[in-house]
């Protein structure tokens, strides 16, 4: 399969998974549907330019065939959205900050981010100013919990 080919085909999978999202929102109450709907526009109008790019620009990265490559470094993001789904499970079991706080020092570990001093420096000031937005500002009851 060629790469043209293969961009339209994902480009026309994406409009009809929104095609759907918007006929299931549209019968959302109320106003309730407005960003789906709008989401779903948007994707489809991303996807429309995906579909015209791949006919009017010669862009030399679709040039050839599509090669699956199965990698560490190709592998990576389904890897991540993994460990992200077993952060947001642990996130009512563990408790909302310590679950981020592993999530945190682990998905950095696993996109290849090296800079430690960089890494604990942000994670100073992300995990206090998290805790002064949620739970000081807005007054959120995160969950707590085993470990809280």
């Amino acid at each position: 399969m060629t790469k043209v080919l293969a961009e339209r085909l994902v480009a026309s999978a994406l409009i009809l998974i929104s095609i759907y999202f918007w006929w299931k929102a549209s019968g959302m109450p109320q106003r309730s549907g407005v960003f789906p709907i709008f989401t779903a526009c948007g994707v489809i109008l991303l996807s429309l330019g995906i579909i015209a790019r791949t006919y009017f620009v010669k862009d030399p990265r679709l040039v050839g065939n599509v090669t699956f490559d199965f990698s560490y470094t190709a592998m990576k993001p389904i890897y991540v959205m993994i460990v992200a789904v077993a952060y947001s499970y642990s996130v009512f079991k563990i408790g909302f900050y310590v679950s981020s706080f592993v999530f945190y020092f682990v998905a950095t570990y696993m996109v290849g981010l090296r800079n430690y001093k960089m890494i604990l420096i942000v994670a100073a000031l992300l995990f206090p100013f998290t805790y002064l937005f949620f739970t000081i500002g807005l007054g959120a009851n995160l969950p707590k919990g085993i470990l809280m």
